[in-house]
């Protein structure tokens, strides 16, 4: 995709680490079947880590690392919430074995200073989804519209991405806030909510750069809108 033109050898390693990560043994699983993703859905998250994490001025492997992990918790709520040929169950204990890999790469990797908030991440998803079941299943009684398939709450996962990423540089408590802003603004446009002309400003924060750079044209991709072109030029 050329949104990300400038992050694709790191986005690269970071999904040939994802295919490691992600293969189930020969034979134990058979006919399960993958959540469809398409370009954004595959890069978004990792992207986010990077953008951050290189906008206060870290360049090293734990970025990766931690893109991994983000997406590991993005693709486990995926598998949780979508309907399978083989069942619930199978579902829940796939989604559950991919939950659990991030606790080794956090491990591995010298990030277990984001276990607090990955686990809080973990659980408000599980909330949300069985939320949505609850709704459906009421739903069938009084004509409610829940949808347990509508996928994990993605303005959660992009807030906790950039505001992960953000910490591994340097980064007063000011700047955290503006790229969990960032990210929940990102998580909106991504899952297609309306927001407010004025939630772009956000970006008129960070100095001039690849990550406002790459951040406004991310922007502009999600909505074509004319406010972030304008805050690319301030």
């Amino acid at each position: 995709m050329a949104l990300f033109n400038s992050l694709r050898p790191e986005l690269e390693i970071i999904h040939r680490r994802l295919v490691k990560e992600t293969s189930l043994p020969r034979g134990l699983v058979s006919g399960f079947t993958w959540p469809a993703l398409n370009e954004i859905d595959n890069d978004l998250l990792p992207a986010l880590v990077l953008l951050s994490s290189h906008g206060q001025g870290y360049f090293g492997p734990r970025a990766l690392s931690l893109a991994v992990v983000l997406q590991l918790i993005f693709l486990a709520s995926l598998i949780h919430s979508q309907k399978g040929k083989q069942g619930v169950a199978l579902q829940t204990l796939i989604g559950d074995y991919f939950y659990t890999r991030f606790f080794d790469l956090l491990c591995r990797d010298g990030n277990l200073e984001f276990l607090e908030t990955l686990s809080q991440l973990i659980c408000h998803l599980h909330l949300e989804g069985a939320r949505e079941q609850e709704k459906a299943l009421t739903g069938r009684v009084t004509g409610g519209s829940g949808d347990p398939e509508k996928g994990p709450d993605r303005a959660s996962l992009a807030l906790v991405a950039t505001r992960l990423g953000s910490q591994l540089g340097k980064t007063a408590p000011w700047e955290t806030r503006m790229w969990q802003e960032i990210g929940q603004l990102c998580g909106h446009l991504w899952s297609g909510k309306p927001v407010t002309p004025q939630s772009y400003q956000v970006l008129a924060g960070l100095p001039p750069g690849p990550a406002r750079d790459g951040l406004g044209e991310l922007f502009l991709f999600l909505t074509g809108q004319q406010p972030a072109k304008k805050v690319m030029a301030l």
